[in-house]
């Protein structure tokens, strides 16, 4: 799990007790906002002290995003059809399919604000705790207590099925993704796709992608196929321009 600068002890604290609660125990933070030396963390944490003391920190998300498969974002702000960059999943959603909890992140953003849109873009999928419209913003430890209890149940699921046939494929890694990206990219470049439409086509394209799980075969077989037609485009598009010449 990864704490995007936290700034309040007591809530850390909460946070480290709610990590031992359901089983998880490496705990990430980025740019911290507080002491982490501070009397009240222990207070509250307790026996869950370890996960402090224990924890990696860094300086931003950026740093870490290629250690990890799948980089689960929340945030309180949904977006509608017309802000693709929030358009997020509910808790019960998360994991459709079994995946290695070790090459998975769920990051969570700060007490004031959550994240930016700019650390949002580096999450493949976005998770959102659906909540009364009157008070829509969850406490953080709160928050961090719901997913991680879904989480826990999804990995438990897992563990116990042991009849089950473990799937053979492996899914796609973030870089592997943003490669395949580039290739859209290039294909709506190539057909001059509407200006205005541009940034919204890639955001789809990745939000799909990110959703899907894409396995490293699929997603091998789909950067062929936009290779192949980019490659006809420029062909036709090479012959138009000699006829007319």
């Amino acid at each position: 799990m990864i704490l995007v600068e936290p700034s309040k002890p007591q809530n850390l604290g909460n946070i480290a007790r709610v990590m031992m609660n359901f089983g998880f125990s490496n705990l990430i933070i980025a740019n911290p906002r507080l002491d982490l030396s501070d009397p009240e963390i222990k207070i509250v944490a307790r026996r869950a002290e370890i996960i402090i003391n224990q924890a990696l920190l860094i300086t931003n998300l950026q740093q870490i995003r290629e250690d990890f498969k799948l980089v689960i974002g929340t945030t309180a702000r949904v977006g509608g059809d017309y802000n693709l960059n929030r358009v997020t999943i509910p808790p019960n959603q998360l994991l459709r399919e079994e995946f290695d909890s070790s090459k998975l992140a769920i990051v969570f953003g700060r007490e004031q604000y959550g994240l930016s849109n700019k650390e949002i873009g580096l999450c493949d999928l976005l998770v959102s705790i659906p909540t009364h419209s009157s008070y829509p913003v969850m406490n953080l430890s709160h928050a961090v207590a719901i997913i991680l209890y879904f989480l826990s149940q999804k990995f438990q699921e897992n563990n116990q099925d042991n009849s089950k046939v473990k799937p053979k494929h492996r899914i796609a890694s973030y870089k592997e993704r943003q490669l395949l990206l580039n290739y859209f990219e290039q294909l709506i470049k190539t057909t001059k796709y509407r200006p205005e439409k541009y940034y919204i086509a890639l955001q789809a394209f990745s939000n799909v992608l990110s959703r899907g799980y894409v396995t490293g075969r699929e997603l091998t077989t789909l950067m062929g196929v936009l290779k192949w037609i980019e490659l006809n485009l420029q062909e036709k598009m090479n012959k138009n321009d000699q006829i007319s010449h």
